[in-house]
């Protein structure tokens, strides 16, 4: 939502509410939530709110937003910068997903630059901006537990360190009982100017991991652009509906796109 007055007056932040099977209003939910949000991440539960996380511009970071409305005592998942586009790309759509362990836990997976320092910003009157300066100029693959909906997680994990690479398109999966399955693309030689990377498509990065951050496989590195939504079926086979076309990251789009007339599928049995 686009404020138009009041508090919110030229901010931008997302509502939500919660609607029955039949179309009723439920109660729940929040009228101003992630302000300048870089997108927001929610996992549908039997009962009570949705859990949900979200890159906040403005607090610069990846919060636990459940609950709650603007994340101003939210616990912080990872400080990031996350001016317009320097989060990875919209959250979860593009930068990671949340899933949701048999025990009750939760994992996130995301394109992470990291916090070299992270403080509060003097030039904000209002007290909750924060100025952070970010540790490596590309993306890596970061990964976070959360023991509930609730709580903040530990230390971010990240599964990549290598800061001439951009690491994009971030998600994960639950893969059988006790894993999870991580996949993303790789950018090598990448050159970043104002949040966008170019450089050389290196090909689709899968690997396991166990619910500690545990590596559990080496990468499997495949040619293809294997990315989008991961479908988890009820035998806990990994979908994905992908187009056969090699991206490519030499220069930024100017509007013209590949073409494609297929559509595949992929899958992943455990």
């Amino acid at each position: 939502m686009h404020g138009a007055g009041g508090f919110a007056d030229g901010h931008f932040g997302d509502k939500l509410s919660y609607v029955s099977a039949k179309g009723a209003k439920l109660s729940g939910g929040w009228g101003w939530g992630c302000s300048h949000n870089e997108g927001v991440a929610l996992h549908a539960e039997t009962t009570g709110d949705f859990t949900s996380l979200c890159f906040d511009e403005w607090r610069s970071g990846l919060f636990v937003s459940t609950g709650i409305g603007a994340p101003d005592v939210a616990p912080v998942v990872q400080r990031e910068q996350c001016w317009a586009g320097y989060c990875g790309g919209t959250f979860a759509g593009r930068t990671g997903d949340l899933v949701k362990s048999s025990t009750g836990r939760y994992a996130t997976a995301f394109a992470s630059r990291g916090a070299a320092s992270a403080k509060k910003n003097p030039d904000d009157s209002s007290g909750r901006g924060w100025t952070v300066k970010p540790k490596t100029g590309t993306h890596q693959v970061a990964v976070a537990f959360l023991k509930n909906r609730n709580s903040g997680p530990g230390k971010a994990l990240y599964l990549t360190n290598a800061p001439g690479t951009e690491h994009v398109d971030v998600h994960v999966a639950p893969y059988g009982k006790n894993r999870l399955l991580v996949s993303w693309e790789s950018v090598k030689n990448a050159k970043c100017a104002c949040g966008t990377c170019t450089g050389t498509f290196t090909g689709t990065h899968f690997r396991l991991i166990d619910w500690n951050g545990t590596f559990q496989s080496a990468d499997k590195v495949v040619s293809a652009r294997i990315t989008g939504d991961i479908a988890v079926q009820k035998d806990g086979t990994l979908a994905w509906a992908y187009v056969p076309v090699a991206p490519s990251y030499t220069k930024p789009l100017t509007g013209a796109s590949p073409t494609s007339t297929s559509l595949r599928i992929a899958r992943l049995r455990p």
